[in-house]
């Protein structure tokens, strides 16, 4: 059964999930309708989603293990950057990273089959997006102002295929908490609720 504490952090998660959706659609709303917008500005604005993004992830996996953060370590409850939440929730719990599922139904319900060969975004290439983002949204150096001229952009490919990656990852996903015997659940598009984010909890055995 649920803790209070448990329940809590639920609801902290479904919160993050929610941004998380608004955010990766928006990329691709920019991006395939530009409004007049110039390129190189509709790039850094889905650059700056997905750097958000990189964070969101990093945010909800202290989340679903808070109260393991909390009894260990009281300066993880300070970071942001996903490279050092992830190296740090490594050493404490494994089995900490979202889990993307496909959802089938069944005569008793539903069941999270295992997930495709779809790409999604993964917790070794989490850090890496956070970095290459802060490289795009930075002016950079002198040198680098000189050497350089301002690329075209035709399209918006790269974004749009590091938004898909996370979309990937959290359209329905499973993350186990640091207890091992509950998992959230969530869908972040739930047509029997108008498409609203759903997060649930679950028994890690049976999911």
């Amino acid at each position: 059964m649920a803790s209070e504490y448990e329940l809590g952090n639920l609801a902290l998660y479904q919160g993050l999930m929610e941004e998380a959706k608004a955010r990766a659609l928006s990329i691709n709303m920019l991006s395939n309708d530009q409004r007049g917008i110039p390129s190189l500005f509709v790039r850094e604005y889905c650059f700056l989603q997905l750097r958000m993004l990189c964070e969101i992830i990093g945010l909800s996996c202290l989340v679903a293990h808070g109260d393991l953060v909390a009894k260990i370590s009281t300066s993880l409850r300070k970071k942001y950057a996903p490279g050092e939440i992830i190296r740090a929730l490594e050493r404490l719990h494994s089995d900490f990273y979202p889990v993307p599922v496909i959802p089938q139904q069944t005569a008793t319900g539903w069941h999270l089959g295992e997930y495709d060969d779809r790409p999604f975004l993964t917790k070794q290439e989490l850090p890496d997006l956070w970095n290459k983002c802060g490289d795009v949204l930075h002016r950079g150096s002198l040198k680098k102002l000189v050497d350089s001229k301002t690329p075209i952009q035709p399209s918006f490919s790269d974004v749009n295929d590091w938004g898909q990656k996370v979309l990937n990852l959290l359209s329905a996903h499973r993350i186990v908490t640091s207890n091992g015997q509950l998992s959230f659940v969530t869908f972040l598009q739930v047509d029997q609720l108008g498409g609203a984010v759903q997060v649930v909890l679950g028994e890690a055995s049976s999911v």
